[in-house]
Order: C-alpha cells, then structure tokens, then sequence
C-alpha cells in the first residue's frame, strides 16, 4: 500500500466521519424542535410545581404538588409522577389519579415527603408514624 492510497482511505473515512455527524446533529434538531412543540402543547407536563389529585383508594381526595412526591429521584413515586406517564396512570371518574392504597397509610407517607420538601427537619425524627416498609417501598428511603 502506498501512500496516495492511504491517504485516500483516510480522505473518504473523514468524509464519511462528517456525514455521519451531520446526520447525527439533524437528527438531534429534530428532536429538540419535538421537544419544544411538546412543551407548547402540554405546558404543565412533568413541571414540579403543578398541582396533582389524587383519590387514595377511593376514600379520599388529596391534592398535592409534584415536586411533593418526585423529591426522591429514584423513588417508585418519582418514577410514577414525573410527568412522564400522567395519560397512561388509572384514573377516577373525576381524572383523579387513583392510587389503590390504604388512605391513613398513604397520609401518613404524605405528611412525611410534605415535612421533608418543607425541610421541617421532623421528617426523620420519628414524630411521624410510617411504617419502615412504606418509606422503602414508595420512596427508597430507609429510616
């Protein structure tokens, strides 16, 4: 092999190299322009601020914020209510996500990640009384 050939492999590997990027980053545009359009259409999706219903068992009603239940990033709770899944969860006849929970249990896992997103420091002192297995369960969160 000399080196005009050489030189003509690596030419077409480099030419080759800068198709492929350029494929890459339209293809990165395009899904960036996706994003956008659905961030137009669905404003409140997956924002941490916005309000979620949700019907405990079919007892009771509780509204709480996202940001509420998605404090534990790698959570069952997280994962559940990112945003990302809000067409496909069950739903009351009122479009309350249903959470098929016992409802004292669940306000008591409630009233602990509202103590912990309110940093009022009584989350893990023990005054709230949740069960160790919800905690891990719902929150990946061992006491």
């Amino acid at each position: 092999m000399d080196n005009s050939t050489i030189g003509s492999a690596v030419k077409s590997l480099q030419d080759l190299l800068s198709e492929k990027e350029k494929e890459l980053q339209d293809r990165i545009d395009e899904f960036n322009k996706r994003v956008k359009l659905f961030e137009q259409a669905n404003p409140e999706s997956g924002k941490g601020s916005d309000s979620l219903y949700l019907n405990v068992g079919g007892e009771q009603n509780i509204a709480v914020r996202r940001s509420t239940l998605t404090q534990y990033e790698d959570s069952l709770l997280a994962a559940t209510f990112s945003g990302r899944w809000d067409d496909s969860l069950e739903k009351d006849s009122r479009g309350n996500f249903f959470i098929d929970q016992d409802p004292q249990n669940f306000q008591l896992l409630l009233s602990f990640l509202r103590a912990k997103a309110n940093a009022r420091g009584t989350a893990l002192d023990g005054s709230l009384n949740i069960s160790k297995p919800s905690l891990t369960f719902f929150c990946n969160v061992e006491l």
